[in-house]
């Protein structure tokens, strides 16, 4: 049994280069671009719903300036984290994305409870 060979990075940039061939790429590209766009769209209409109500949560506290970013982040996080779990993990993951916000970058908690119920009902269907 041959011994097995640590690949170098000459190496992996060769095999790279072996497999990268343009015109592939470029009609995968082409044979999915009308789906990916679809699933673009479906994303980015529903982030701007959550952006919207998230925005509005923070006029109400009065969050100004560069705090507003800081709940935005936490907001988009959790969508991309409460698109790939159930209620039950989306709701674990939420809180530790919370515990995260609140000692990291000093976020109000319960400011962040009310963006967690918003985008937890959006994301999570059930």
């Amino acid at each position: 049994m041959p011994m097995p060979q640590v690949r170098t990075g000459a190496g992996r940039v060769r095999k790279y280069s072996l497999k990268f061939d343009p015109d592939i790429v470029r009609s995968r590209f082409a044979a999915v671009k009308d789906l990916a766009v679809e699933r673009a769209e479906d994303g980015m209409i529903t982030f701007y719903a959550i952006e919207t109500l998230v925005k509005d949560i923070l006029d109400k506290y009065g969050i100004t300036g560069p705090n507003r970013a800081t709940y935005l982040a936490f907001a988009k996080k959790l969508y991309r984290h409460a698109l790939r779990h159930g209620k039950e993990a989306g709701i674990k993951v939420a809180n530790g994305l919370k515990e995260y916000w609140v000692t990291a970058y000093g976020a109000n908690p319960s400011i962040l409870d009310e963006i967690i119920n918003v985008v937890t009902a959006i994301a999570i269907p059930y």
